[in-house]
């Protein structure tokens, strides 16, 4: 499977605000003058990628920023833990993008789309804990990854999982999906992968 350089890949908001933050500590303690606070916080903000923000803290204690696969709701990712946040928006991941081992999916009011099949997986073992109230999820993975469900359904929630829980490919993840669907919809399937030219 393809493979991304995590050091190119967008930063959020809170990412910035993280550095931001830790800078700011860091004055406090004495370790960076106040004309030199300013001058990264300027480069804080204006930075696009992790592989701006990382060397802005590099020298700092702790101040290592993890690079992780950004997106407009990529709300935090660290080590290996991917959350994607919305409340009643849109959540849309497709083309190539990282797997860690664990995803936290909460999109109580609105529509997720998460399209697996060019996407590089980090780990054989996958755990997704899903958030749905009247959202609705659509979980699209290649042909070999197999899958186990354990929602809670109660009160009109409605799962739909098309996977194979056993017998899957040799080298393909296998993936745990938990969390609650309670009146919304999650729907999981296989879909063909494309083929680039």
């Amino acid at each position: 499977m393809s493979s991304i350089d995590p050091h190119s890949m967008r930063a959020a908001d809170s990412d910035r605000d993280q550095v931001a933050e830790r800078l700011r500590e860091a004055a406090a303690e004495g370790r960076i003058a106040l004309d030199e606070l300013d001058e990264r916080l300027e480069r804080t903000y204006q930075a696009r990628t992790y592989g701006d923000l990382i060397p802005i803290t590099a020298d700092l204690p702790d101040g290592q920023v993890a690079p992780a696969a950004g997106a407009a709701h990529l709300a935090r990712q660290g080590g290996e833990v991917l959350e994607l946040r919305e409340k009643m928006g849109n959540i849309i991941r497709r083309g190539q993008w990282v797997v860690p081992h664990k995803i936290v999916l909460s999109n109580p009011g609105g529509a997720t789309r998460l399209d697996f099949r060019e996407a590089s997986f980090q780990s054989s073992q996958v755990e997704i804990e899903v958030t749905l109230s009247w959202g609705s999820a659509d979980l699209i993975f290649p042909p070999g990854v197999t899958a186990q469900l354990d929602l809670d359904t109660s009160w009109m929630g409605h799962v739909v999982n098309k996977l194979d829980e056993v017998g899957g490919a040799d080298g393909m993840p296998h993936v745990r999906i938990t969390g609650e669907c309670k009146g919304g919809y999650l729907r999981t399937r296989y879909g063909r992968v494309r083929r680039r030219k």
